[in-house]
C-alpha cells in the first residue's frame, strides 16, 4: 500500500470513530449533513453537482468527474432547540431535549483510468437523541430515546461517454439505539412519588450491522445543464441488547412486577430508502441555479418494537408516510478563488398525524434556510463553510390517550459546517 493510500485510509478510519455523535436535523431521523458545500445551498442539486469528494455520499457516479485523487473531510455542529409542554402548559423544563452535536464525515475519490473511478466514505444518514428527563410527566413516554448510526461505503463508477455516467455502492451501516422509560406518571396526575421519579422501568442498548446498496446516474443534458438521480436501499437491522432498568433491582410495591421490563431482547429498525432527483444550470459564465427533490420512503418505519424474551416488550406504532424535501438553490462564482451559495428547502415530516406523534420523536415540517461559501487556497487546498437556520412548526402529541396532551412548542436549529478538499 502506497503512502498516500495508507494515508488515505487511516483519516477515514478516524472519522468512522468519530461519527457516534450526532443529532438528527432533517425530516425523521434522518441527517443531512454530508458537505458544507451542499449546505450553503440548501443541499439543491446534490445528485447533480461533482465538485468535491463527498459526491460518494449522494451520487457516486459524480465520481467520473474528478480528474485526481480527492479528499474531502466535514465537520458540522447543530445546535437544536426542541422544547415541549404538556396538556397544561407547562414547560417540560428550560433547556431543550434535544442535545447539541458534531456531524464529521470524510470521503475519498480516486480515478483509476480516464473513464473508471473508485471511492469510500464515512459519514452517517440517520440519527437522533431525545432527553426529557427523570423528573418529568413525560417520562413514561420519552425518558431518553437515541438512535445513532455509521455508514461505511465503498463505491464504483464508469463514464460511458462525455455525457453519461453511472455508479454503485455497497453500504455497511452500524447503528445503536438506546431507549429508557420512566415510572413517572400519567399527564394530569400531579407530581411524580418521590422513591420512583427517578427510576427507569425500561432501560435498554442495542446495536447491530446492516447492508445495503446506493446507485446513481449523472447525465449532461446539454452543455449548461446537468441532471442527477440517485437511490439508496431500505437497511433492515435487529439491533440485540439487555434491559436493565434501576426498578429491577429495587423491591418495588405490590403491582409495578408488570411494569418492569428487564432481560434480554431486541429491537427492530427499518433504515428507509431514499431517492433524489437533481438538476445544476449554468445560468451565466459566473452565476448557477440548483434543484432537487428527495423522497425519503419512510412508510417502512412502521413502529418500534421492544421485544424481550418472557413475552415482554413495548410496542410503539409509528405509521409513517413516504415524504418529499424540495430544494433551491444558487451558487455565485464571484472570483477565480472565491464562490457565494444560498438556499432554501422544504422538508415534510412523515409523523401523519398528532396521534401518531411521539414526545420521544418531536418530529413536524421544517423549513431551510442557507448560506455559504468556498474557497480556493491553490490548485491543492479549497475549504467550503455553509450555515442553515432550520424553523418546525409548532405541533401537537394526542398519542398517549387520544386527547391533547402536550405540544411541540418550539422546534428550530442552527447548523454551521465546514469542509476541507485536498486535490492530489
Amino acid at each position: 500500500m502506497t503512502t498516500r493510500t495508507s494515508r488515505i485510509f487511516t483519516l477515514s478510519a478516524l472519522f468512522a470513530a468519530m461519527i457516534p455523535a450526532m443529532q438528527a436535523s432533517a425530516a425523521g431521523f434522518q441527517v443531512a449533513e454530508h458537505s458544507a458545500a451542499g449546505l450553503g445551498r440548501a443541499f439543491a442539486g446534490e445528485a447533480a453537482v461533482a465538485n468535491d469528494a463527498s459526491v460518494v455520499a449522494r451520487n457516486p457516479a459524480g465520481m467520473t468527474r474528478l480528474d485526481s485523487t480527492t479528499v474531502t473531510v466535514v465537520g458540522s455542529y447543530i445546535a437544536p432547540e426542541v422544547k415541549l409542554e404538556n396538556s397544561q402548559g407547562s414547560s417540560e423544563g428550560s433547556k431543550s431535549v434535544a442535545n447539541e452535536a458534531f456531524v464529521p464525515a470524510a470521503y475519498v475519490v480516486m480515478p483509476v483510468d480516464e473513464k473508471l473511478a473508485v471511492g469510500f466514505g464515512a459519514n452517517t444518514n440517520f440519527g437522533f437523541t431525545t432527553n426529557v428527563g427523570s423528573n418529568s410527566t413525560l417520562t413514561t413516554m420519552a425518558e431518553k430515546s437515541e438512535i445513532i448510526s455509521m455508514n461505511l461505503n465503498a463505491s464504483i463508477a464508469y463514464e460511458f461517454n462525455d455525457r453519461l455516467s453511472a455508479g454503485f455502492g455497497l453500504n455497511a451501516v452500524h447503528t445503536e439505539a438506546a431507549l429508557i422509560r420512566g415510572f413517572g406518571s400519567e399527564p394530569g396526575m400531579g407530581p411524580l412519588d418521590p422513591v420512583l421519579a427517578n427510576q427507569s422501568v425500561l432501560d435498554i442498548e442495542g446495536d447491530d450491522w446492516g447492508f445495503g446498496w446506493n446507485a446513481g446516474v449523472l447525465f449532461k443534458m446539454t452543455p449548461s445543464t446537468d441532471i442527477g438521480f440517485s437511490y439508496r436501499s431500505e437497511v433492515k437491522q435487529k439491533l440485540e441488547g439487555k434491559s436493565e432498568p434501576t426498578l429491577a433491582a429495587m423491591n418495588p410495591m405490590p403491582g409495578l412486577g408488570d411494569k418492569i421490563l428487564v432481560g434480554p431482547g431486541h429491537v427492530d429498525l427499518n433504515l428507509p430508502a431514499i431517492a433524489e432527483l437533481s438538476v445544476n444550470h449554468q445560468l451565466t459564465d459566473s452565476v448557477s441555479i440548483q434543484a432537487s427533490w428527495m423522497r425519503t420512503y419512510w412508510s417502512s418505519f412502521e413502529e418500534i418494537n421492544i421485544d424481550l424474551d418472557h413475552d415482554k416488550g413495548i410496542v410503539e406504532p409509528q405509521n409513517w408516510e413516504d415524504v418529499d424535501r424540495i430544494s433551491l438553490g444558487a451558487t455565485w462564482q464571484y472570483s477565480d478563488k472565491l464562490a457565494l451559495r444560498t438556499g432554501i428547502a422544504k422538508d415534510e415530516s412523515p409523523v401523519p398525524n398528532a396521534e401518531h406523534r411521539y414526545f420521544s420523536i418531536p418530529d413536524g415540517d421544517r423549513m431551510w434556510y442557507t448560506v455559504g461559501a468556498s474557497y480556493i487556497m491553490d490548485e491543492h487546498h479549497s475549504v467550503d463553510f455553509g450555515y442553515a437556520y432550520l424553523q418546525g412548526n409548532s405541533e401537537d402529541v394526542t398519542h398517549y390517550t387520544g386527547q391533547v396532551i402536550g405540544e411541540v412548542a418550539e422546534s428550530s436549529a442552527h447548523i454551521f459546517s465546514a469542509q476541507y478538499n485536498y486535490r492530489f
